[in-house]
């Protein structure tokens, strides 16, 4: 009695030849994944400075310690805030640790998913070990709201730093050391750049973790992504760097996965400078707190070069040319 309501084989037919084959679906399906390609490329430019400057948009909270520093009473190991202004008048406050009586004078350039004010232990710790002054510096839009900070921001961000540090310390800006950590390095690039190009070099330079560009990180994660196309904060420290004759003394660990130890070899062999030196940290991550121990191993690594590209300078400008073809003198430091 249900046989009324069976199909017939001419219905059957139809159907079958009304259903979608695999070969009907392809279009369909490379449209879809155009389309689903197209709209990850355009959130990733959307999200690109979350990426690259996560602390801008952390919780904002105050200021913390407000004690300011005093040129003329500098307390040893008491850290302060320093104001200073940046190229628009926007007034930043970096944590500094000044000794009465240094041996040296440090800039720090601190990563991207943390603050100046987070980092008073560290800058207490970094003066304590090279018996320096330092200053760690902030940028636009991670102490405040309402600005986005940039690659160029941020360079210009480490000028005003720079200059503001030389002028409460009474040491020119060539004579202050430079670290940058991560992004921090980055950023360092782009200040030796900058000055450079002002005329006043700097001597000296620390890099701490951080990649020959961070275009070059981007690109071998995101590997399926065009982000060279893409990219607007490409921080190419390899290149900014490449004319750079001062003393580098470059950290980095294997087990770093958020910038890999290769980025970091990358840049320090990119370096043209003879005065350069390496220095492998077999367990260190990318946000592992740095060792008394290593610590002190970059400063007595810097002041090797230092004495030595010091004798170098004695002998005449030519003595400081990398000879072509040859390797650079200095071999990796020991752990």
């Amino acid at each position: 009695m249900d046989s009324e309501n069976e199909p017939t084989e001419m219905q059957f037919q139809a159907s079958r030849e009304l259903r979608p084959t695999w070969k009907r679906q392809l279009p369909r399906l490379a449209i879809l994944l155009a389309v689903s390609y197209a709209a990850i490329c355009i959130a990733l430019v959307c999200m690109e400075t979350r990426l690259v400057f996560p602390g801008a948009y952390m919780e904002h909270r105050g200021p913390g310690e407000v004690t300011r520093f005093n040129s003329a009473h500098p307390i040893d190991g008491e850290v302060t805030s320093l104001a200073y202004h940046a190229e628009d008048g926007a007034k930043l406050l970096g944590r500094i640790a000044a000794r009465q009586h240094p041996d040296r004078v440090i800039l720090f350039l601190h990563g991207n998913g943390i603050r100046a004010a987070d980092l008073d232990p560290w800058t207490r710790r970094l003066s304590d070990t090279a018996n320096a002054t330092v200053l760690t510096a902030e940028y636009r839009g991670f102490q405040q709201k309402g600005f986005t900070p940039t690659e160029a921001s941020t360079i210009a961000d480490a000028v005003s730093a720079i200059d503001a540090l030389s002028n409460v310390t009474g040491v020119t800006a060539a004579n202050i050391t430079i670290y940058g950590r991560s992004i921090g390095g980055g950023i360092a690039a782009g200040l030796v750049a900058a000055m450079q190009e002002r005329g006043d070099p700097p001597k000296s330079l620390i890099l701490d973790r951080t990649f020959d560009s961070a275009m070059q990180v981007g690109a071998d994660r995101y590997f399926w992504l065009p982000v060279r196309w893409l990219i607007r904060n490409p921080y190419d420290s390899s290149e900014r760097l490449r004319n750079f004759r001062g003393n580098v003394v470059s950290s980095h660990g294997p087990p770093d996965q958020i910038v890999p130890m290769k980025n970091g070899r990358a840049l320090f062999d990119s370096l043209t400078t003879a005065h350069k030196t390496w220095i492998e940290v077999p367990d260190l991550s990318h946000n592992d707190r740095m060792s008394d121990e290593t610590l002190r191993q970059e400063f007595e690594a810097l002041r090797t070069l230092e004495e030595q590209s010091s004798d170098v300078q004695a002998l005449g400008p030519s003595a400081n040319r990398p000879v072509p073809n040859e390797p650079v003198p200095n071999e990796p430091v020991p752990e």
